[in-house]
């Protein structure tokens, strides 16, 4: 049969229309019509992509930041970044996938996002979601493990396996948020002695909860609260907090050629010849970047997948705390709002198969 009358054959079986909830111009979160809902068409998936029924989808604070600085030309935008849903219909040049397959991703900036009931996505940048997480607790993790990941491997040149920084030691500032929480126990699974920050009780225990070693409060002097701790320099600091109002500290804390990555943009321009006497490093991370640009996109199917088998091994865990339960406007608005109060813990998720709108808090004992 060709093509096309395979492809019309697939689409024929579902609903050609979806609902997605999104915006047209800008308003404060607080106002009830900050986000709008539409029907639209299901997107068709062009020759290397596929189409994905969305189960779930998780909020992050690029999402946050995208809607605040979307330009009010009247197109309808939708957000949503994490994924893990079905396999609906795939394009000719797609491989290693076949329809039904559950599977997660973190889409791109630059297309329609996972506020909707479908999407197309480069088959390249998906895997096969673990098979141990139900949906909520999979459409939580994909943009934070990629992100992780790249902090490790591009930011600090390390390989991503078990014990490959035995004895090394790694600060990470913002400890309780999406990245700190999955970097913490990527890091212990390399063997890294985990040194994060927390502000309240409830964030302390988190981060111990993840598999810190050590928690430091980012109120008080770093410096001096890890040397009391036995670290006067660390050989890893990540940044997922503040990139300029930390630097001082990171030259002062990074040991001569250590190295250190960051998230977080300045406003400000970073005196990088301070870390010259050490030979220290510094490295932007910035996920999104294959996506914006159209480079090395397997490598983020190939992370997630290294990610699944880690968490169905039971090495790692989903960072959820908090799903919101059917895909509706006051839903989305909420997470939005969880997110944007940079008070959250781990992760805020959106299950879109579920009808119904209580959000239900994850466990964070």
């Amino acid at each position: 049969m060709p093509f096309k009358n395979v492809m019309d054959t697939i689409m024929g079986g579902f609903h050609k229309k979806m609902r997605a909830v999104g915006i047209t111009h800008v308003s404060p979160l607080s106002d009830e019509e900050s986000f709008s809902e539409r029907t639209l068409p299901v997107p068709d998936p062009k020759s290397n992509e596929l189409l994905v029924q969305v189960l779930a989808t998780s909020v992050n604070p690029v999402d946050v930041k995208m809607r605040s600085g979307y330009k009010e030309k009247g197109d309808f935008r939708i957000f949503g970044l994490d994924v893990v849903g079905r396999v609906m219909a795939m394009g000719q040049d797609v491989s290693g996938f076949t329809v039904g397959d559950r599977v997660y991703y973190a889409g791109k900036q630059q297309k329609q996002g996972a506020d909707a009931e479908y999407q197309v996505i480069d088959y390249q940048m998906v895997a096969k979601a673990p098979e141990s997480l139900p949906d909520s607790e999979a459409a939580a993790m994909p943009l934070t493990a990629i992100t992780a990941h790249d902090i490790l491997h591009h930011g600090f040149s390390l390989p991503v396996e078990k014990d490959a920084a035995k004895g090394q030691s790694l600060l990470v500032i913002n400890g309780a948020g999406g990245v700190g929480s999955i970097l913490i126990q990527l890091a212990k699974y390399m063997g890294l002695t985990v040194i994060a920050t927390a502000g309240q009780k409830e964030s302390t225990q988190w981060v111990r909860q993840m598999g810190a070693d050590f928690v430091v409060n980012y109120h008080d002097d770093l410096p001096t609260q890890l040397a009391d701790a036995g670290f006067h320099q660390v050989d890893y600091i990540a940044n997922l907090q503040d990139t300029m109002t930390y630097w001082d500290a990171m030259v002062q804390l990074i040991r001569p050629y250590g190295r250190i990555a960051a998230i977080v943009g300045s406003t400000l321009p970073l005196e990088l010849g301070e870390l010259k006497p050490k030979s220290a490093s510094f490295t932007w991370v910035f996920m999104l970047a294959r996506g914006n640009n159209d480079l090395f996109l397997s490598e983020q199917g190939q992370m997630l997948q290294q990610m699944a088998t880690l968490f169905d091994q039971g090495v790692l865990h989903s960072t959820v705390t908090k799903v919101y339960a059917g895909l509706s406007v006051d839903n989305v608005r909420l997470a939005f709002q969880d997110v944007a109060s940079h008070h959250s813990l781990g992760k805020v998720v959106i299950d879109v198969a579920t009808n119904g709108a209580k959000a239900k808090e994850r466990n964070k004992d």
